[in-house]
């Protein structure tokens, strides 16, 4: 009788088909670089999966050798000892993905473990060289492993060593500082098409993988510093804003910083993506409907408002009075602390976070790129250049003597207030009426310097001397007409145009006194009457009321 044949055990799949089928493409290098996720790596690289992976490729060896190497690869200690060992994981899976997992037993053996990644090698590849060694100190591999070798693992190193972001392990950190080589690749699942190209740099939104991160955002802004400006300009940029963000205080109007990093010899920073985009974007929406979409009173909604701008005032004062604020009473200032000045405040530079868990998102000062710290004994200087300020905001001084003080974040924020008031009250098109006016102002009165160039700002130097331009009184007295004195609209605008867009900076208002202008605003209860606002006067009512009544400045 014939015996049934016995069913013979498949051999074991190569583990280098097993890993390959869990590499992502990287979206910034357009899907031709490839990585394995962390958490995936360590599970696909179990000790099983190890064992039997020694065991496929060294088929004659003693079993209890196979054991031991497995231990060793995947805990760093053999089954014996307690004592821990180099690391040899990542070297392994590099070796696994060439399929080259017979040459770990030579690596341990010359004791080139994972420290001596990332492995250097010849533009021919005929040579490799640990991390922390120099050439001359090149690798000798047995026979039979030629350049071929050397090719794939260099390249394929770069699959397994993908970098992870964490949050800072220090409290007096706001982010952590990572230089990574220039053919690493970093853990992007997901980049937007559009990059959006401002100031020193440019920003595209992206996602990073779960596995290499450990923050809560999903979204991320990666902005990068003009990549074509000579490296010591963006180091230097880089560095002076990273500086910004490690002195500023934390705080939830100033945006959050996830990470820094060099890569080769370009810079960027990390930030939570803003899914409301900047003020800009916000100002192309209509207040009414999102008090109706989001089913609030615009009593709530004008409260919000101010809260939005007495919480940027509050942070920005921290910036500049570090020392005055409730979170350093006790601290005595010397010669040498630092003040700060932001110097770019304007809607492209306030982001709108909308999944922060309230109804109506929160405001955030973003591009910390400009801002300048100055020692006590020289915190209001006269330099040279303002720099590259936003021109619509720019202060009287500006023009006079290059005085740079932090009153030109006051002047810039009354600007930005003025308008953002504007958009509640009379959407963006009472936003771009106001701009025309500012500019039909200045064409009333030529500069003869500037022949037919009229520019938008809310001074004039017509009279030789700084001066808030009529327009901007005659605009917010439109604006108030019908909102009530005692109400908070009324009030705030009257103090933007006295004290905060004051011509004289020593006379305009500092961060203390409108942080405190707002902290009276917001003890009026949401209910009363001072936040009585309906969003009756709709943008139509107040342009049509605005073009039909006469300009002062119009009949000099």
């Amino acid at each position: 009788m014939a015996q049934p044949e016995t069913q013979q055990e498949e051999p074991p799949k190569p583990l280098k088909k097993v890993l390959r089928e869990f590499l992502v493409p990287c979206a910034q290098h357009n899907k031709d670089k490839r990585f394995i996720p962390r958490r995936q790596l360590e599970t696909t690289c179990n000790i099983r999966a190890v064992r039997r992976e020694l065991k496929r490729v060294y088929p004659r060896s003693d079993p209890n050798f196979c054991e031991q190497l497995a231990s060793l690869i995947c805990h760093g200690q053999t089954r014996n000892s307690s004592a821990i060992s180099k690391s040899y994981f990542n070297i392994f899976a590099i070796l696994a993905l060439v399929n080259e997992s017979k040459l770990i037993d030579f690596f341990r053996k010359h004791s080139l473990c994972d420290d001596d990644l990332p492995f250097h090698c010849t533009s021919d590849f005929a040579k490799m060289w640990p991390n922390n060694k120099k050439e001359k100190d090149y690798i000798q591999f047995p026979d039979g492993v030629d350049d071929e070798f050397i090719e794939a693992f260099a390249r394929e190193q770069w699959s397994v060593l993908v970098p992870s972001f964490e949050s800072p392990k220090s409290n007096s950190l706001r982010c952590n500082f990572y230089e990574f080589n220039d053919k690493a690749i970093l853990p992007i699942i997901n980049i937007s098409k559009n990059k959006h190209t401002g100031g020193f740099g440019v920003v595209e939104r992206v996602q990073l993988h779960e596995d290499h991160h450990e923050f809560v955002h999903s979204r991320f802004a990666l902005k990068t510093i003009h990549s074509m400006m000579p490296f010591d300009l963006k180091s230097t940029l880089f560095q002076q804003e990273l500086k910004a963000f490690q002195q500023a205080k934390p705080g939830s109007h100033l945006i959050d910083v996830c990470a820094a990093f060099k890569k080769g010899e370009n810079y960027s920073f990390l930030f939570p993506w803003a899914d409301g985009g900047t003020l800009n974007h916000l100002w192309t929406k209509d207040p009414q409907t999102i008090v109706v979409n989001k089913k609030v009173k615009w009593s709530e909604f004008s409260r919000w408002l101010c809260k939005q701008c007495h919480g940027i005032i509050r942070d920005l004062r921290a910036i500049h009075e570090p020392h005055d604020t409730a979170q350093a009473k006790d601290k005595a200032a010397d010669d040498d602390d630092l003040y700060g000045i932001h110097s770019d405040i304007k809607p492209d530079n306030i982001l709108h976070f909308t999944d922060d868990g309230t109804l109506l998102g929160i405001l955030k000062v973003s591009d910390l790129g400009l801002m300048k710290f100055h020692r006590l004994i020289s915190r209001t200087v006269q330099s040279k250049s303002m720099g590259a300020a936003y021109q619509t905001y720019r202060a009287p001084e500006h023009d006079m003597n290059m005085i740079r003080s932090r009153k030109v974040d006051i002047w810039a924020f009354g600007c930005l207030f003025a308008e953002f008031l504007t958009w509640a009250i009379a959407g963006q098109g009472g936003i771009d009426h106001f701009k025309n006016m500012r500019v039909d102002e200045d064409k009333h009165f030529p500069d003869p310097k500037k022949g037919e160039w009229f520019e938008d700002h809310f001074f004039t130097m017509r009279t030789g001397q700084p001066k808030r331009k009529d327009s901007v009184a005659e605009w917010f007295a439109h604006l108030s007409e019908d909102l009530g004195k005692d109400t908070f609209f009324p009030q705030f605008l009257n103090f933007i145009q006295n004290s905060m867009l004051h011509p004289d900076r020593n006379s305009r208002v500092d961060c203390k006194d409108v942080e405190k202008f707002l902290e009276r605003c917001l003890g009026n209860n949401v209910n009363s009457s001072y936040w009585l606002f309906d969003g009756s006067l709709t943008a139509q009512y107040v342009l049509s009321r605005s073009s039909t009544e006469s300009s002062s400045w119009s009949q000099d």
